[in-house]
């Protein structure tokens, strides 16, 4: 003998529309909840969002007010005659790019590359035949990217044109 555990109801006639008016209710009310609940997901999903661009943008402008520094590190190297001082000068600079590789920040590698206006500003164009016409011969400043792909500054550059 098999025993149905669920328990079975029956229902008169008249109490049929009560019945389909509660489970309408419980319907709407499922429906709502769903609702509200994917709501909430959305919500989360777009808070990480906005917390994630709000970090990348705090980089980002935090960079670009070093690049001066990092940019006068540049040419103070180019006069230093004394090796010792030379050296402490780029002991700093490699210290500066570590720690922006730390954050997600690199250089853009230009000198030697091909031009891509995404990653590069060319200022110049030079004539060299033994190179490739758009490739870059000469990086006249720095340019860094962030992991994410965003351009903090573009490298400004001289690339080859061959007429």
């Amino acid at each position: 003998m098999i025993v149905d555990k669920k328990e079975k109801k029956t229902v008169k006639t008249e109490e049929a529309p009560e019945v389909l008016e509660e489970v309408s209710k419980e319907q709407e009310y499922l429906e709502l909840a769903q609702r509200i609940k994917a709501e909430f997901e959305n919500y989360k999903r777009r808070n990480s969002e906005i917390s994630m661009q709000s970090f990348d943008n705090g980089i980002a402008h935090t960079v670009e007010k070093l690049l001066p520094a990092m940019d006068s590190f540049k040419q103070a190297r180019a006069s230093i005659l004394d090796e010792n001082t030379l050296k402490g000068v780029d002991l700093v600079y490699s210290q500066i790019i570590k720690a922006l590789e730390e954050i997600g920040v690199t250089k853009i590698d230009a000198k030697g590359a091909m031009f891509d206006p995404k990653y590069h500003n060319a200022v110049l164009t030079g004539s060299n035949p033994d190179r490739p016409d758009g490739e870059i011969l000469e990086e006249y400043q720095e340019g860094f990217i962030m992991k994410n792909e965003r351009v903090i500054r573009h490298s400004v550059v001289q690339i080859n044109k061959i007429s």
